[in-house]
């Protein structure tokens, strides 16, 4: 059973660059669903939030949004968000990497967007529920660290849900007793509610969007480079707000769910990232293990290429020089694609 529900979340793979054509998103290879009881889920996100409901309130250039925070399904994932937002952390902290209609991801703490910041210095494990998942509007937690989240999070849009979705989805059964195993009930909300069920149990939901829905489709529709992901318009947080929910405090909105991305603009896409990249010059990369970091990230900047930073302990390597790139050296890669580089935090204290 375990195998057969694992691959629900490759339903929008093939077909939304979200997996596939961006660097933010690769396939990632941790996913919670397969130890989901259906029988048990509760879908949370459709109902009226609870009377002292923990309540983010988000100002942004493009308008205020408003999101309730699950703090009882992933503590430490809001624990962290509170204690960036009562530092001010994510003030005028920009919208790094858009997808159109598809995702937004912000709260980073350098301009790349390729660094996050917790309290200990450690990537937070995912918080993943059967009760919560990625409908329009869901805030989820994100780093570069498949499984794991940090400061950076992001709002998921919503992709047209095609009758053969909806098929593939109530095709997935009990290997033993042939049953159904995704519930009817979450396949029509994921239409109803409007969703990218691709980031299903892959990433920490913890909040969703109340009200401001009208500010959060201008984000998410924001048009940016198909390559980097990169806003062609700055948008930044000007301030994050914590309050708690009270009847008559704050208005609900319906998620505007009749505004998605078609299978039509994906298709484009996909073909546009194609001819991108096909056209695009390649670079070899280098050997650059016992290189000081900031110096391989400039020769890679100007060569064209991104950098995610991965920093562990290595007894052979020192402190802030690489130990190796993925891929590995002499790999040829796109110009404007994005590398993992590890770099060395020295020997491990003992």
């Amino acid at each position: 059973m375990k195998k057969r529900i694992l691959s629900v979340a490759a339903l929008a793979t093939a077909a939304v660059m979200t997996f596939s054509g961006c660097s933010f998103f690769q396939q990632h290879s941790t996913n919670a669903m397969g130890s989901y009881n259906f029988e048990e889920m509760h879908l949370v996100q459709l109902e009226k939030p609870a009377e002292g409901q923990d309540v983010a309130i988000i100002e942004t250039d493009c308008g205020t949004i408003t999101a309730v925070l699950y703090t009882e399904y992933a503590p430490k994932t809001i624990a962290n968000f509170k204690n960036r937002v009562n530092e001010g952390f994510y003030e005028g902290k920009s919208f790094f990497a858009i997808e159109t209609g598809i995702y937004a991801i912000t709260g980073a703490s350098n301009e790349e967007g390729t660094e996050g910041v917790t309290d200990d210095g450690k990537f937070i494990e995912n918080e993943c529920s059967v009760d919560l998942w990625p409908f329009k509007g869901a805030l989820m937690g994100y780093s570069s660290n498949a499984g794991y989240s940090d400061s950076r999070f992001f709002f998921s849009g919503a992709i047209e849900i095609t009758q053969e979705n909806i098929n593939e989805l109530k095709g997935y059964t009990h290997e033993e007793t042939s049953k159904q195993v995704i519930p009817d009930e979450l396949i029509n909300a994921f239409t109803t509610e409007g969703s990218v069920p691709g980031f299903a149990a892959s990433y920490t939901v913890f909040g969703q969007v109340i009200n401001g829905f009208d500010a959060l489709d201008e984000i998410l529709w924001t048009a940016s480079d198909i390559n980097s992901k990169k806003p062609e318009k700055d948008i930044k947080i000007k301030k994050i707000t914590l309050d708690t929910y009270s009847e008559g405090k704050f208005t609900l909105e319906e998620p505007t769910a009749d505004k998605y991305l078609t299978k039509e603009e994906i298709d484009k896409l996909e073909q546009q990232l194609n001819s991108s990249t096909s056209s695009g010059t390649s670079v070899k990369l280098e050997d650059y293990k016992d290189q000081k970091q900031e110096d391989v990230k400039k020769k890679l900047d100007e060569l064209g290429i991104k950098t995610e930073v991965y920093k562990i302990h290595d007894d052979n390597v020192a402190t802030d020089c690489v130990i190796r790139t993925e891929p590995a050296a002499g790999t040829e890669v796109q110009k404007n694609s994005t590398i993992k580089l590890y770099v060395s935090m020295g020997k491990k204290e003992q």
